[in-house]
């Protein structure tokens, strides 16, 4: 073996490894800016998702805002006039609106006095006993609860029926024991 073969094969191997740092660099600096890349664009979709909810929520007080201004439009009148009867029938015209608002939003109000209690949609605020078929039923809503798209906003704050336990006659458990 010569001399030369080492050395060549040294020199060799010298600039594999030189070609190798090289592409570890650029690799590293390629990731580092796709890193940054990442990054920017992480931080602008979060900036367009605040100004899109913004956008959002500016388009629904823009549609909510003449019933603000006819309430108060009515609330002015009957101030200056004392005209009950003209108050009640603008405050009856801005609930329908209002109403029509959240209709055409797919906003629902549940059915509660009546139905049984359903623990997804109605939040049992009192439960009393009761005696006849009413047991497991809303008996009173004190809150109406809402839902949309089949999804529930809100629940219904409700008074439930609990079927009362017949008790036995104090003489009957005695002649049972």
């Amino acid at each position: 073996m010569s001399e030369a073969q080492p050395t060549e094969k040294l020199t060799d191997l010298q600039e594999q490894l030189q070609a190798k740092d090289q592409q570890l660099k650029e690799l590293t600096e390629r990731l580092q800016r796709l890193q940054a890349d990442f990054d920017n664009y992480r931080k602008r979709l979060a900036r367009e998702q605040e100004e899109l909810f913004r956008r959002m929520e500016d388009q629904i007080i823009l549609e909510i805002l003449p019933l603000y201004d006819n309430m108060e439009r009515a609330f002015r009148s009957f101030n200056k006039n004392q005209d009950r009867e003209s108050f009640v029938e603008g405050m009856e015209r801005i609930f329908a609106q209002f109403h029509a608002f959240l209709e055409g939003r797919g906003v629902r109000p549940i059915s509660a006095i009546g139905e049984l209690y359903d623990p997804a949609l109605h939040e049992a605020l009192i439960t009393v006993e009761v005696t006849d078929d009413s047991g497991g039923k809303v008996l009173e809503e004190f809150e109406r609860g809402y839902l949309r798209a089949g999804r529930l906003l809100k629940p219904s704050k409700v008074k439930v029926g609990k079927r009362k336990e017949p008790t036995s006659p104090p003489a009957e458990q005695a002649a049972h024991s």
